[in-house]
């Protein structure tokens, strides 16, 4: 990933950062890796562990924010909560993955899609 790649990937969380607090939930984490995967955001909701991941657009996309998170970026995500979980010694806690998109429309208005229960584990 290059130097603008990434100032554009932490933009991104800093605006998820502050939408997530104004709705309610608080932020235990932020860009934790895994051997397989990393998520973007681990968040409290009352007592459900969130994670989240985001994704940061210049314009509107086609499809949906939650189509761009494929098969093979669920099952990282999968593996880092698993991870996370297991170093915290976190048992019989709740948990829920959600994906956040935020993009900028042609007036220029920054525009949050956020999506909860956005996948699950099988």
């Amino acid at each position: 990933m290059g130097k603008e790649s990434f100032q554009i990937g932490i933009t991104g969380e800093i605006i998820a950062v502050e939408y997530l607090t104004q709705k309610g939930l608080s932020v235990i984490d932020r860009n934790f890796h895994s051997q397989q995967g990393e998520i973007d955001i681990i968040a409290k909701d009352g007592d459900i562990i969130v994670f989240v991941e985001v994704k940061y657009y210049s314009f509107r996309s086609y499809g949906s924010p939650l189509g761009s998170v494929r098969k093979s970026k669920r099952q990282s995500i999968i593996h880092a909560a698993q991870t996370f979980l297991y170093k915290k010694n976190l048992r019989q806690i709740n948990c829920r993955f959600d994906v956040i998109s935020i993009y900028r429309d042609s007036g220029g208005k920054t525009n949050i899609d956020y999506i909860k229960d956005a996948f699950y584990v099988n």
